[in-house]
């Protein structure tokens, strides 16, 4: 086990090597991509479900059998899966409202979404503490959902002034706790600390960096996709990823889902990370969609038959695609696309953000500078 000195030169380390080039974010309110829509409000009726506080402390455990964490156990999965249930369902309503909210501009919708929130707010869900690194998992990715849910009805003007405060400053309180495990991780080199884990921690307190408006926040977000991005190979894949046996495409999916939706949060706030490293994430991009396509590739290079695509597209495997495809065309994502009814990714807040142009970022907004 490594000493706290140890890890403490680490996390030194790694954040004065992502960190030096972001010091410039001091000026002007952060921005969501949710924030540039026009959206007509009405007063449509919205049933708003009553929803129990998420409890202060998780208990959940993993269930992989084997040491590529590809083979799931059956008892522990159901028992993985009835651990977290209050949490999908708690993301899954919040979710609703919001994305009904954008697309027929019902108050009453937007106010369900500050509601849900506010009662997790006020009980400090989830800040308590968490049995395994599993349980870590399932608060990070709550969190990622609920600050988006949180961005994409900021605008509405519902709730008070408290409640929105509230909401803010707790949505930030775990993002916090986030940063500060994966930091710990990070530092002591574990596989988590490294791979898909740290992008969607990275997503997740990006979001709530927004939402909180705390720039702290939101740069270490961009400094665990710059991580991220980096470990992406010549030939666009992830080595951590491809160590996932028959679950390899799977987790190149999984881990290209947050990176691509942070570059996003980045166009909304004036920084090209589409960019970074010469534009690595385009491989990544292109290695899923081949992937997806035919997965013969995946299967040789690991010598393990993928799971994934599975008998038909989810959209867990691509609605992460739709706002990568609207800014760099291609006909293989669209065709992809074409093949799922909905865009909702739980774990990405719902349907994926409008597409905002650095242009339309309004004059007198801060030059960031390179993120290459």
């Amino acid at each position: 086990m490594l000493g706290s000195r140890t890890i403490g030169l680490a996390t030194a380390w790694f954040a004065l090597f992502f960190f030096v080039p972001l010091a410039f974010a001091a000026a002007g309110p952060l921005r969501s991509p949710w924030g540039t829509l026009s959206i007509r409000q009405s007063g449509q009726p919205y049933n708003c479900p009553a929803l129990a506080p998420l409890p202060r402390d998780i208990v959940a455990y993993d269930y992989y059998t084997d040491k590529r964490f590809s083979i799931p156990d059956p008892a522990r999965l159901r028992a993985y899966n009835e651990a977290s249930a209050a949490f999908s369902n708690v993301m899954r309503q919040a979710i609703r409202a919001a994305d009904f909210y954008l697309t027929t501009g019902s108050r009453p919708a937007a106010s369900c979404v500050l509601q849900i929130l506010n009662t997790q707010a006020a009980s400090q869900s989830m800040t308590g503490a968490m049995a395994s690194n599993q349980s870590d998992y399932l608060r990070n990715w709550t969190l990622g959902a609920l600050a988006v849910t949180y961005l994409k009805v900021r605008d509405a003007d519902v709730g008070t002034p408290a409640e929105r405060s509230r909401i803010a400053a707790w949505l930030a309180s775990l993002a916090r706790s986030t940063q500060g495990y994966f930091q710990v991780r990070h530092a002591r080199h574990t596989k988590d600390g490294r791979n898909n884990h740290l992008y969607w921690a990275g997503f997740a307190v990006m979001s709530a960096g927004i939402a909180a408006d705390d720039r702290q926040l939101y740069n270490w977000g961009v400094m665990t996709y710059r991580y991220g991005v980096a470990q992406i190979a010549p030939d666009g894949t992830l080595p951590l990823e491809m160590a996932r046996g028959r679950r390899a495409l799977h987790y190149h999916l999984f881990a290209a889902a947050p990176l691509v939706s942070m570059a996003e949060l980045g166009e909304a706030n004036g920084q090209d990370l589409y960019g970074f490293d010469h534009g690595a994430l385009h491989r990544l991009v292109a290695r899923c969609v081949s992937g997806l396509e035919n997965n013969s590739w995946f299967a040789q290079q690991t010598g393990f038959a993928q799971d994934e695509p599975g008998p038909r597209l989810l959209s867990s495997d691509v609605s992460w695609m739709e706002p990568y495809e609207q800014r760099f065309p291609d006909p293989a994502i669209g065709r992809l696309l074409s093949q799922v009814s909905s865009m909702e990714y739980n774990f990405l807040g719902g349907d994926p953000p409008p597409v905002v142009k650095r242009v339309d970022i309004p004059r007198g907004s801060p030059e960031p500078p390179s993120t290459r």
